[in-house]
This record gives C-alpha cells, structure tokens and sequence, in this order.
C-alpha cells in the first residue's frame, strides 16, 4: 500500500487554482483524480488533506477500479480546498449524498463491487470530459446527454461511439418526449421494453426472427447495426445500443396498453397483436418470442379503473403501475429500474440461484433472488 502522508507542505486553494467543472453522477475519486491532474499535484497529496494516514493500493488510486468514501468532515475539507460549499459536491457526487456520508467514520478507499451495475460508467469525452467515470447507481448503460455516445460499465467500462446510426439519436430523442409527456413513467416503460428487446436478442437465431422494415428481420437489423458501429467482436457489448430504437417503439406501445387495461373490454391479447402489427410484418411470434410480452403482462394486468391517488398527473400515473416498479431518483434516460428481472449475460431459461421466500416462484425471482421480494403472483 501507498502513504498518503505528504512529502512537502500540505495543500492550499492557492496550490488549486483550476476549478474542474462538476459532472453530475461522477464518482468521488474521479473528481478527486480530475482536481488533482488539472493543478499538477498528485493524488495521495491530495487526499492527505482528507486524510493524512490514509493507506492508498501500491498503484495509485484508480477511478475505474475503485472509490473513495468520504465523512462529513472530509467532505467540508475537500469543499473549502476546491472552493465550492458541501451541497454542491453533494448534488454532483452521489458517493458524498448526505445519506452516504453518514454512515461513513473515516476516509476510505474501496473497490467497485463486482456484480453487474455496480462498476463505474466512463464518461462521454465530447459533452462531459475525457477520463471521468460516473456512478452506475444500478444501471449498466445509457447514452450520454448529447446522444453520440453510449456509455457501459461493463467490462471495465467501455462507450460505442453512436454517430453511424443515426436511428439511434432519433431514438434518445423520442425516449426523452416519452419522459416529458409522462413523468418518471415514460422511462419505467422504456426500461420493460428495453429488456423485452434483450430477450429476443439472445433468443432470437441470425436470420430468423420478428421483422420491422419490409420483411426484414430484426435479428439482421440489429446485425447490421453492430457492422456499422465497429462492433462485430463485441457484439454482445453492442446490443444494449442496438436494440435502442425497437425498444423505444415498444415502450411507446406499452404506454397504449397502460391506458387500456384499466377500461372495459381491454384484451391482453389484443394489445399483444397491435405489438406484432408494429413489430413484426411477418405477423407471428414465435412461443419464445412471446415470453417476455407474456411476463410483462402478468405484472400489467387488467384491473378496475379507480382513482388513483397522487398529487400531480406524473405522480397518479406512477402510482398506477405495478408494485415491482422502483421510482427513480433522478430524472433522465435509463434511470428507471424495470419490473422484468432477468439480467442480460445470465442465463434466460433458468434460476441462477432459488429465493427462499417464494422459491423462485414469484416475478422478482424467477431468475435471480430480489432483495424486495413481493412474494407470489396473485391469482
């Protein structure tokens, strides 16, 4: 391990004069890392200010591998040396979020936890800068404000540059007037139909399989996309991109059903026709292809119109979905969890571990355990 005990005096403003800019969602010690490459000073010298005994890895500290939990005192320190007050760091870095600066005593620093959606998110380089990482908070991927680059934390990290296909721009935007139309609703959907389209990625055999454009299959549109984008080694790592557009038509249908199903006469069925109609020009779907619509359905369900409670329209809509739906805590794209539970790069057919609440049984835990596990489907 590194000392973090300072060889020279201890930093001063005056040894930071270049403010870096925050980025909302960055990850404390790429903040920290950032300051410190801006002003020519190094990292452990930077964080003896938090901390003068802290213990660094041999190699330095490493935004991509690992962050740096501060408490309350640490955070004021660093505040008053880069010259913003506590809540604005606060605001920009979810790691220094009052509710996670409590539970902290002293500055640490701890790696990334290795499941999925726990690594960080590199950066886009044209509308943040080159070098940060951002939180995941539980989500793997997502495009980047300006739409030219998709951002992943799986894998170490990587971005697909998105700019060869322009559909998916034209996606992010109607992803975002889904949002404002609907509230944090708009983005729960895009989420459901976005696994939905995950799921025919791994199922679905190349040159086979639901159509869109004249016949053509999804499958090899999707194919091609990933041709375009320079991915055709990395093609798992390119479905989450190029899956983006059907997704967004699909949450779009989604919101149609959410619409219906509480009237008279709303017909599952029916609504899962009007998804092949839109989706699928060859007219059938396949059983495996039907199991994700299915299993959004379940949870979806007709019910009784009702009043629902809430006191604006965006809070009465998602007051309206169904209990497995999480509001997100932020606004943006894919900042929603879904209600469907299967993890793309697990197996889709199969548990990979029983809950002991429901044994697997109910919709949160047909393929991984749930922590909130709502028990069994009702009747």
């Amino acid at each position: 391990m590194t000392d973090t005990a300072p060889s020279s005096a201890p930093l001063t403003t005056a040894d930071l004069p270049i403010r870096v800019p925050l980025i909302h969602g960055e990850t404390t010690a790429s903040f920290l890392a950032r300051t410190a490459a801006a002003n020519g000073v190094d990292v452990p010298r930077l964080l003896a200010v938090l901390d003068d005994g802290l213990d660094l890895p041999d190699d330095g500290l490493d935004p991509q591998r690992e962050e740096a939990l501060l408490p309350a005192e640490a955070l004021a320190r660093l505040a008053a040396l880069v010259e913003r007050e506590p809540d604005q760091l606060s605001r920009a870095l979810p790691s220094t979020h009052p509710d996670r600066v409590a539970d902290v005593e002293a500055v640490r620093i701890e790696p990334w936890p290795e499941e999925l959606a726990a690594a960080p998110l590199p950066a886009c380089p044209l509308c943040m800068e080159p070098g940060a990482w951002l939180a995941a908070t539980g989500h793997r991927w997502r495009p980047c404000p300006c739409g030219r680059r998709w951002l992943a934390g799986d894998d170490g990290g990587y971005l697909v540059d998105t700019g060869p296909v322009p559909e998916l721009g034209r996606a992010l935007h109607r992803h975002r007037q889904l949002v404002h139309r609907l509230g944090p609703v708009g983005d729960a959907l895009l989420a459901d139909a976005h696994q939905v389209m995950l799921w025919w990625w791994v199922s679905l055999p190349r040159r086979r399989g639901p159509g869109r454009e004249l016949g053509k299959d999804v499958a090899d549109l999707w194919h091609a996309r990933e041709d375009t984008l320079g991915m055709t080694r990395h093609r798992r790592r390119a479905a989450p991109v190029v899956v983006y557009p059907e997704a967004v038509a699909l949450a779009e249908l989604m919101w149609k059903w959410e619409e219906r199903r509480r009237k008279r006469g709303a017909s599952p069925e029916a609504w899962v026709e009007a998804v092949v109609a839109e989706l699928v020009p060859a007219g059938a779907l396949s059983r495996q292809e039907r199991a994700p619509l299915d299993y959004w359905l379940e949870q979806h369900r007709t019910e009784p119109a009702g009043k629902p409670s809430g006191r604006t329209a965006a809070d009465r809509r998602w007051n309206r979905l169904p209990p497995l739906h999480r509001r997100p805590t932020e606004p943006g794209p894919f900042r929603a969890p879904s209600c469907l539970m299967w993890v793309y790069g697990l197996p889709l057919t199969s548990t990979t571990a029983v809950c002991p609440r429901c044994n697997g049984r109910a919709p949160s835990c047909r393929w991984v355990p749930y922590p909130g596990c709502t028990g069994l489907p009702r009747k």
